[in-house]
């Protein structure tokens, strides 16, 4: 079962036509490429879309979507790719030398190499997951029973993003492990979120920004923590998250990428949604949406 799919509406097998009203750019764009954002400019071939509002027509649309990635290149400029239509089948779980499997240890999996070990954490979507140490010598000892998104490493211990969405749970939390992690480590709440989390970065040596189902928070490994946007991400499925030099915050979803651009108050953001400049109408035909100018009718 594909768990990235518990949010979906089921389309109907009819052609929809919905009219984009945006805000025009300055350069054409295709399946990808490289954009250099500037303090008082958008990414050159994407333009401003009308927030969209919950439950529309355009929500419905871009829910089935191609998916828009975001990423740095080594000199920091960003960079935005269209992501294939299908995603690639989730690859068996790799356990390190020695590991045995246990029960659990299934679905999206992340490892974190540790002074100690290895953290091993196990996302099945609403079948569960867990979080593993093991040791030098591949002893597995579980630490948490809850769906575990990922890690992030910062002085004071290993960031764990734990949460789960679907049907009516839409949850998720950050966890502390602290250093050295060992079998015998108890984790330590340091944030609640306001939904499943669905990606993350390391900005700092002991902070992270983490999109989740409604939005974008800062969290800190001090357990300070505060949330930058409340937007309806869930049906979106964001992919990645990324902060350019000029400290706007891109991510990369279905059909769309969100900018938070900073404002004229220190710690606020002006937020844009986005999409590629000849993107004028969508069209959603049976599971399919696509973005096009008026001209190719």
């Amino acid at each position: 079962m594909d768990t990235t799919q518990k949010h979906t509406r089921v389309a109907q097998p009819l052609l929809i036509v919905i009219v984009v009203l945006a805000a025009t750019a300055t350069a054409c764009f295709g399946q990808g490429g490289v954009v250099t954002p500037s303090t008082n400019s958008l990414p050159a071939g994407w333009k401003v879309f009308p927030t969209p509002v919950d439950n529309s027509d355009v929500m419905h649309c871009a829910n089935f979507a191609r998916q828009q990635q975001v990423s740095l290149s080594d000199a920091g400029t960003l960079q935005i790719v269209q992501l294939p239509q299908r995603a690639s089948p989730i690859p068996p779980p790799e356990l390190p030398a020695g590991a045995k499997r246990q029960q659990g240890m299934f679905g999206y999996e992340s490892i974190l190499k540790t002074s100690t070990g290895w953290l091993l954490g196990f996302d099945g979507g609403e079948w569960g997951g867990g979080l593993w140490f093991v040791d030098a010598n591949g002893t597995a000892t579980q630490l948490y029973q809850e769906n575990v998104h990922g890690f992030v490493e910062t002085s004071r211990g290993v960031m764990v993003f734990l949460g789960v969405a679907h049907m009516t749970i839409d949850e998720g939390r950050v966890l502390i492990a602290r250093n050295p992690v060992t079998a015998d480590t108890k984790l330590e709440m340091l944030a609640p979120l306001d939904g499943a989390p669905e990606t993350f970065t390391k900005i700092s040596p002991d902070a992270a920004l983490v999109v989740t189902t409604h939005g974008i928070s800062r969290i800190a490994s001090s357990g300070e923590h505060q949330t930058l946007t409340h937007s309806i991400f869930a049906i979106l499925y964001p992919n990645s998250i990324v902060v350019t030099p000029d400290a706007s915050i891109y991510v990369g979803m279905r059909l769309f990428v969100v900018r938070l651009a900073p404002a004229s108050k220190p710690g606020d953001y002006t937020e844009q949604w986005l999409v590629p400049e000849d993107c004028e109408q969508l069209r959603l035909e049976r599971y399919t949406c696509s973005c096009s100018s008026k001209s190719q009718d």
